[in-house]
């Protein structure tokens, strides 16, 4: 090997040395170019609309009917008082909610309201009754259709009787899942047993039940 001058390979180290932090640079610039320039066309992720993503609501396909938009119904006057009364009762099945809106119904332009607040306590033996209905049945209460009924509502239901036991906050029309004869008959053996003295109606659509301190049956 040929001796090479020493201010030669410093010349060749300072050239390598130069080259090697060039392509550092240019590195660095590609990369600041990336973060600070996006791709344009990003994947959407699940729920997200990328650029190219249908317009919409996110996460339902194209076509699909935008989902209707429910408001809740205004409160009845003192309904959250009725609802912690109802929830101190510390029933098993029924909840403040289902008590609450049959009293949101209106017949011929007439409204019906919740029951005056020194009538609420009548409500809870009969309330009691219905909730071990639902336990000894094995079935759930699907729906409470009538509690009380203000005097003028009253008036416009078919058939209602003028002192209805509704317009005195003791009686509930129930609707239990299987049929109206099975939970008629756990209601009168509930009955003979004790735990409640009152009325019982059976209808084509659902079961009456009240507290009126004697014992009635009857068909609708």
């Amino acid at each position: 090997m040929r001796n090479i001058p020493r201010s030669v390979l410093r010349r060749r180290r300072f050239l390598q040395s130069t080259s090697v932090l060039a392509i550092g640079a240019v590195g660095s610039i590609l990369t600041g170019r990336k973060l600070l320039h996006p791709p344009s066309h990003p994947t959407a992720g699940p729920g997200l609309a990328g650029d190219d993503a249908p317009s919409g609501t996110p996460g339902l396909p194209p076509d699909a009917p935008e989902p209707e938009v429910v408001e809740a119904p205004p409160p009845l006057d003192h309904e959250d008082a009725y609802a912690e009364f109802l929830a101190s009762l510390d029933l098993r099945y029924i909840r403040p909610h289902e008590v609450i809106n049959p009293h949101r119904a209106s017949l011929n332009n007439v409204a019906n309201r919740l029951p005056p607040e020194d009538i609420w306590e009548r409500l809870a033996p009969t309330l009691r009754a219905a909730d071990e209905i639902r336990d000894r049945l094995g079935a759930p209460l699907l729906r409470i259709t009538s509690a009380y009924r203000c005097p003028t509502y009253n008036r416009q239901i078919p058939g209602a009787a003028a002192r209805s036991f509704h317009t005195r906050n003791q009686a509930l029309d129930l609707v239990y899942g299987g049929s109206n004869r099975e939970a008629a008959e756990v209601a009168r053996r509930l009955r003979n047993e004790g735990a409640f003295c009152g009325g019982i109606g059976v209808y084509p659509t659902f079961i009456h039940i009240d507290t009126r301190g004697y014992n009635a049956n009857w068909r609708g």
